[in-house]
């Protein structure tokens, strides 16, 4: 528990998470809270029950503690950060004592129009202050590249326990597909090109199940299994064309390994990857096939990191950031490979867009205003004013 805070102050606890948990903590904090940071454990989610905190905090939606925190009448928040989260289609996401907030909008408006009253759109942000602490360490001189790309290279449930089963003709479909996955799109309709038909197939010839959450179809989870794969393929192909232009490093998991010629290994989130994206010319961002309209973490890491971004379109970049002023975003491959030598040859102009993402990053994308953005959401819709899907997003 923190000891700064006064006991009249609402207690929060924070269930622990990879990434993300420490800085909503951190700004809960700054907020005037009284926050307890916990592993997610059974004992920890049934000592809920004599702790009685007036919030619990996940990241991710867990359906266990959403029926804990229903049972006890504490209000749950879930801050979903993942593309496909699939227990958020439980039935739990609309107990009256949960709110979700997730940084895809389109998936919240999906699931508001499914009776989920209480889900809110709230990007991701970053913790400058974090970032400025670990800047004072000094540079890394090994970490200094033209370009790089920190990503994990994910491999797939369909290409391990289902591709490896399908008929012939099944798999053609699946394959074609994902091939059109390869046009950009506003939007992720992959789910409005799968009939009854081959979901029967798929399910018959794999034995793979594609049914059992309860707000998300068929259709739906099996075109989140091929983008995935697509994404896969995606990943890698144009890592291939870059690397074969530029001096390009890759760092991530080590599914990377053999795929490419520039894998530099794991960089660990809170140490390496801010240095890296400080110290490279220029930060790739490739967002997954199958995230419709949100914006992953690398985005805002790389600008909190003063770094330069060079990033492929989603639609929460328009109404967040200004292309070309706080980054750049690239139409395809080729446009990509020519943005990549325009800014390695006009640093000023690379720097300039660089500091000015940094700026905008801090003045409106921090958890600090993230958080404030969270709880006036679930204070006013407590007091019974109905709120917006997001500020973004009406």
């Amino acid at each position: 528990m923190d000891a700064e805070q006064p006991q009249s102050a609402a207690l929060v606890v924070v269930f622990e998470a990879p990434v993300v948990s420490r800085d909503c903590a951190d700004a809960l904090r700054t907020l005037g809270f009284r926050v307890t940071c916990l592993p997610i454990t059974e004992d920890n989610v049934m000592g809920l029950m004599s702790s009685r905190p007036d919030y619990v905090l996940t990241i991710n939606f867990n359906r266990y503690i959403s029926e804990v925190c229903e049972l006890l009448k504490v209000t749950y928040l879930a801050w979903v950060i993942d593309t496909p989260c699939y227990p958020l289609y439980d039935g739990a996401v609309k107990h009256s004592h949960s709110f979700t907030f997730a940084y895809d909008a389109a998936i919240a408006q999906r699931l508001r129009a499914r009776g989920v009253r209480q889900i809110y759109h709230l990007p991701v942000a970053a913790n400058p202050g974090r970032i400025e602490q670990l800047q004072q360490q000094g540079a890394a001189v090994d970490l200094v590249h033209d370009i790089s790309f920190v990503a994990n290279l994910t491999r797939t449930e369909y290409a391990s326990l289902i591709q490896p089963r399908l008929s012939p003709s099944t798999s053609a479909r699946c394959a074609a597909l994902i091939q059109s996955l390869d046009q950009p799109s506003a939007t992720f309709t992959l789910a409005e090109h799968i009939d009854e038909a081959l979901i029967a197939d798929v399910n018959r010839e794999s034995g793979y199940g594609l049914t059992g959450e309860h707000l998300l179809s068929p259709a739906e989870k099996l075109a989140y299994l091929l983008a995935r794969e697509h994404s896969w393929q995606e990943r890698i192909g144009l890592v291939r064309q870059v690397e074969q232009r530029f001096d390009l490093r890759v760092y991530g998991n080590s599914e990377w390994e053999g795929q490419i010629q520039g894998y530099a290994g794991h960089a660990d989130h809170f140490e390496t990857m801010p240095k890296i994206f400080q110290q490279s010319k220029i930060n790739l961002n490739l967002s997954r096939s199958f995230v419709e309209y949100g914006l992953p973490m690398r985005i805002f890491d790389v600008l909190s990191c003063g770094g330069f971004l060079l990033t492929n379109d989603k639609q929460d970049l328009g109404k967040l950031f200004t292309n070309g002023k706080d980054l750049v975003i690239f139409r395809d491959t080729q446009d990509l490979l020519e943005i990549c030598a325009y800014y390695l040859e006009h640093e000023d102009e690379r720097q300039a867009i660089a500091r000015q993402g940094a700026a905008t990053l801090r003045e409106q994308h921090t958890y600090l205003l993230r958080m404030i953005d969270l709880f006036t959401t679930v204070q006013a819709v407590q007091g019974g004013q109905p709120m917006p899907l997001s500020r973004w997003y009406t």
